[in-house]
């Protein structure tokens, strides 16, 4: 039944307007106590006021203002009764609608019906719009929390977003959620309002085991748990107060966690208001939300565990590798050096039969040795201790040292040997020795895989990138980021490899399966050491092949300036400062050609200190688009030596300006991991704020 407030003194047409307002299922409360007016509107008591504005127990229009301010929310509307001839303006104003006195019963039951069905409508499209506000608020923390669990590997993290959207959802009072990180590592995560009891607490780890094996009714469940083995973990808002085994009574919510047999847990949540079929359908997607997630997590943890014992199992490798190399190299030198002095006479005279033997065995040993170098070199490689010194060299001089040491071999097997070297190749950083290992190795190779009578040409040239046959290049580490190379190529006659085997011939211990092969045997490490030793220079390794027309290995390393080299060695020094945590700084220094004082010239000449140089700091003076630069690299550099580096340069050029010399320089500095987390990021910030930067004339 409806409910009119009728606020009037005039007990005679109160009487009138409550006969009239009963006859239609109205139920009229008559009033003229302020106190008691918004006592009944705040309980839900009124759907209609009637004021007459003629009261004379209140002052009507004051009392209508303040309905107005106190009802806006609550779709109240309020008829005035007035006379006529009425001035009261005001009252009009303040009022949804008017009657006019003498009141006429249908006038009367017409308007009521009609605001009170206005009044119906208006508490309809407001709970529509409450709705609509609460499904689009829901709507986007369902997107947010998505977006959030689409970002992380983390499981504890996953679980914490999925709370916090269903916190932020729902508004529920308190959540329970059940974690199975092992058969050991059992988590039962409570999110509360409030604190909560020991009881409550003890009463949750029940709840949520007989939960978790209900789901596995008739099934064998993943694991076997009890309230002993549950660590809990409460985050709880407002510790002063306490929720008991009282709120078990509040409406709840329930989802397993999983992705097809795959099981994570369960959460249930608890609130005093009962959830809508939004409120479930919110819950049951969240939860479903975050199973894929935790699927991938659970992946990526398997794949990081897995990658560690990989590494452990490599490193314990590594490690054997090297004392047994090193144990074997101990008395293989011993017994080599009693050989040979065996061979010499020293120990008595040398029977044919026993210098056949003790040959046999010299060979045996080199051979040995040389498997054992094989092994400590592929070691060094693998795990970046190997050595390199490289210096601004002409290939041509390792490559016609190789050629001149297998010549005499090549000779004994009637090999003709050729070397063509290009004359002026250009030069760039390469470590020699290293480049003397890589083709002694192929060199080695093709004497070993060809027949008496064969051919093997060593030849060397400079090449550009678009030379490089891209189609020929298998598991190439480094891109062709150079515009220049310098190509080695040893090519033979011999027996050829097959088309399919090609991808293979770089593979650590592996052996090309033919006759000649097993008759040659090897340890197959000759070439995977080769090929990380020309990516060390930044290069690539390749083979072409026919069987029984002859192969041909080319590797091609980049012509570097000093600039490119600088950024390498740049490169390894940011790669030792992110694994021991330290700062490097680097600084750009910028001038133009036509200077007449030169700032960098007297730098390079020592006679501007702008650092103090250690065997780590790392400087190149170039020329880029017709002006004189500088760079340096000074590893463990912070913040403060950043500023301190930047106000001497500022200093020098004010003490010049008191000397007479002008500095015509732009100069700027970016810092390792701040600016930059490599060498080409860092050298990029350092361009734009030189650019930026000022000029000191």
């Amino acid at each position: 039944m409806s409910k009119v407030l009728l606020v009037s003194d005039n007990e005679k047409e109160n009487k009138n307007i409550i006969s009239i307002l009963t006859q239609i299922g109205v139920s009229v409360i008559p009033s003229v106590d302020e106190a008691g007016i918004f006592n009944c509107i705040e309980k839900n008591m009124v759907d209609l006021i009637l004021i007459d504005a003629d009261i004379k127990a209140l002052d009507a229009v004051i009392l209508c203002k303040k309905l107005k301010a106190y009802i806006h929310t609550e779709n109240i509307l309020i008829l005035s009764i007035i006379n006529a001839e009425s001035q009261i303006n005001e009252i009009l104003k303040l009022s949804h609608a008017t009657i006019c006195k003498p009141i006429n019963e249908k006038i009367l039951c017409a308007s009521v019906s009609s605001n009170l069905k206005m009044k119906k409508s208006l508490d309809i499209l407001s709970k529509n719009n409450s709705e609509l506000a609460k499904s689009l608020y829901q709507l986007d923390v369902l997107y947010n929390t998505s977006t959030q669990l689409a970002g992380s590997l983390d499981k504890q993290k996953l679980i914490n977003i999925m709370i916090d959207g269903l916190e932020k959802s729902l508004s529920f009072s308190l959540s329970a959620t059940l974690v199975f990180n092992g058969e050991t590592n059992i988590d039962l995560i409570i999110n509360s309002l409030y604190d909560i009891s020991p009881r409550l607490e003890h009463s949750l780890k029940l709840r949520s085991i007989l939960s978790y094996k209900a789901l596995f009714d008739k099934k064998q469940i993943p694991y076997d748990i009890n309230v002993e083995n549950i660590n809990v973990i409460k985050n709880i808002k407002h510790p002063l107060e306490e929720y008991d085994l009282n709120i078990l009574k509040f409406d709840s919510l329930f989802a397993p966690i999983n992705v097809d047999e795959k099981f994570f847990g369960l959460i249930e949540v608890f609130r005093e208001a009962e959830f809508s079929q939004e409120d479930t359908t919110c819950f049951q997607t969240l939860s479903r939300q975050v199973s894929l997630p935790l699927e991938n997590a659970s992946l990526y943890e398997e794949i990081k565990d897995t990658n560690t014992k990989l590494e452990k199992l490599e490193r314990l490798k590594s490690e054997f590798t090297s004392i047994v190399s090193h144990e074997l190299r101990t008395p293989l030198t011993a017994i080599k050096n009693s050989l040979d002095i065996m061979l010499s006479g020293k120990t008595g005279e040398i029977t044919t039969t026993m210098d056949k033997f003790l040959n046999l065995a010299k060979r045996n040993v080199t051979r040995l040795s040389g498997i054992i170098n094989d092994l400590l070199d592929l070691t060094k490689v693998e795990a970046g201790k190997m050595d390199f010194r490289f210096e601004k060299n002409d290939i041509n001089a390792p490559v016609e040292f190789v050629k001149n040491t297998f010549e005499n071999l090549a000779k004994e097997k009637n090999i003709n040997l050729i070397l063509d070297t290009q004359e002026n190749i250009s030069k760039t950083y390469i470590d020699s020795q290293r480049i003397e290992q890589v083709v002694t190795n192929l060199v080695s190779n093709a004497i070993k895989f060809t027949n008496e009578n064969g051919t093997i040409t060593v030849k060397t040239e400079n090449i550009k990138s678009s030379d490089i046959d891209k189609e020929n290049l298998f598991d190439a580490q480094n891109p062709l980021s150079y515009e220049n190379y310098i190509k080695v190529s040893v090519a033979d006659s011999g027996i050829g490899i097959a088309k399919e085997d090609i991808p293979k011939v770089f593979d650590k211990f592996q052996q090309i399966e033919n006759s000649l092969s097993r008759k040659n045997g090897g340890t197959g490490l000759g070439l995977p050491i080769a090929k990380q030793l020309i990516e060390a220079h930044k290069g690539v390794i390749w083979v072409e092949s026919e069987i029984n027309v002859g192969t041909t290995f080319s590797f091609a390393i980049p012509v570097l300036s000093e600039k490119d080299y600088f950024m390498l060695e740049l490169e390894k020094n940011i790669t030792k400062s992110q694994s021991s945590e330290k700062n490097l700084l680097l600084v750009l220094i910028q001038e133009n050609d036509n200077v007449t004082d030169s700032f960098i010239e007297d730098v390079k000449n020592e006679k501007i200190s702008i650092i103090r140089k250690t065997t780590n700091t790392k400087e190149v003076f170039y020329k880029e688009n017709e002006k004189n630069s500088l760079l340096i690299a000074i590893p463990e550099a912070d913040k403060f030596a950043q500023n301190f580096i930047e106000k001497k340069i500022e200093s020098f050029i004010e003490v010049g300006k008191t000397e007479g010399t002008n500095y015509d320089i732009l100069y700027s500095t970016a810092l390792y991991p701040e600016n930059g987390q490599n060498a080409a990021e860092l050298l990029e910030n350092a361009i734009n704020n030189l650019n930026k930067g000022r000029i000191a004339v």
